[in-house]
């Protein structure tokens, strides 16, 4: 990319080709867009689509679950005094190389965050300095339909990322806010489970395990990676330490949950395996206890700890995300704006696989 971007995301309506989309945040608004970028099959190579964004900077970004030309972002345009933001839900015009748009909210302040729920067909949006997350129903244009409070621990406090379960249809959202990750029933707003300093100065980002509906993962500005029982949440049940400084992003595989993607303000990216705590390994305990061991061909099994690290970025990763149709591909974003598509490699692929 041509200016600096913080945000990305992969476009989960398309499930037949690797694309993501990223968003910049350049301070000159008439240099900002959304860019789509997708492998080119044939030539296997990384192509890209760039689209004007006419709204100013691009704090968030979120893709429509089942609609693949449909996007919204959190907007911020400077151009004016005290600036205007927004929620805006845009049509990508593929023929023209504009967006559309199709809807928008104004908001105030800007929104630093944004995820669509494919269930509902809701989004959930905040903005740091405000103890609050507020729910979009998204269904044909952005409207507020719900306010869920956020106790703090400290009132200086910030937020710093939400993120919905794919468990509990759609209806638990997690937050992370000054040390702290919290989880809500958005049904019933009072009822939440806490873990409370879960690292010790910020929790940055969080995720829900795909398999375990109660196991979360969380990233700090400590450089670890934490998973925790929400049931039981005095104790980690893993820490990692795969960086040296801020952990940005933290995200489950989708499907092979013992793998985990992160990137930090240390220029890496790091894919770890917990495989101890892992549906997987309960799996292995289950399959122990009702079948007599037999002589097999030996299966080489992954280890804890880190299993691939990439140093290719030069600024801090600010995202990382799975691919929606190849889900042994991955992508990573730095500041200066470059992204890199990687994959998992054959060796653990297979390990994982039991190949």
């Amino acid at each position: 990319m041509d200016c600096e971007a913080r945000c990305m995301t992969s476009m989960t309506a398309d499930e037949d080709n690797i694309c993501f989309l990223v968003g910049t945040n350049n301070i000159k608004n008439d240099k900002n867009q959304v860019n789509k970028l997708f492998m080119d099959p044939e030539a296997s190579r990384l192509m890209s689509k760039s689209f004007r964004h006419p709204a100013g900077e691009v704090r968030a970004i979120a893709a429509h679950p089942t609609k693949s030309n449909l996007l919204a972002t959190c907007t911020a345009d400077f151009s004016s005094l005290g600036g205007t933001h927004s929620i805006t839900i845009w049509n990508i015009e593929e023929d023209k190389r504009t967006l559309e748009t199709v809807s928008r909210l104004p908001t105030d302040p800007v929104m630093s965050c944004l995820e669509w729920e494919p269930t509902s067909m809701r989004c959930a949006t905040m903005t740091p300095f405000t103890p609050e997350v507020q729910l979009l129903d998204m269904e044909n244009e952005p409207k507020s339909i719900q306010n869920l409070k956020i106790p703090l621990q400290n009132e200086e406090d910030e937020m710093f990322s939400v993120r919905w379960s794919p468990h509990f249809d759609g209806n638990m959202l997690g937050v992370t806010t000054g040390r702290t990750a919290l989880c809500f029933d958005c049904r019933t707003e009072n009822d939440y489970l806490k873990v409370k300093d879960a690292h010790p100065h910020r929790a940055i980002s969080m995720d829900f395990n795909p398999n375990l509906q109660h196991v979360i993962a969380t990233s700090g500005d400590d450089g670890y990676v934490r998973i925790w029982d929400t049931r039981s949440p005095s104790s980690a049940l893993m820490s990692l330490h795969p960086h040296a400084h801020w952990v940005w992003s933290v995200r489950f595989h989708p499907v092979h949950d013992q793998l985990l993607l992160t990137g930090g303000s240390d220029a890496s990216v790091v894919l770890s395996c917990a495989q101890s705590v892992s549906s997987e390994q309960q799996k292995e305990f289950r399959d122990d206890d009702e079948e007599e061991e037999e002589e097999e061909d030996f299966v080489e099994k992954l280890q804890d700890g880190q299993l691939e690290r990439i140093d290719e970025h030069e600024d801090s990763v600010y995202a990382c995300a799975w691919s929606s149709a190849d889900p042994w591909t991955f992508a990573s974003l730095s500041y200066d704006g470059r992204m890199i598509v990687s994959n998992v490699s054959r060796k653990h692929k297979y390990a994982l696989m039991q190949l």
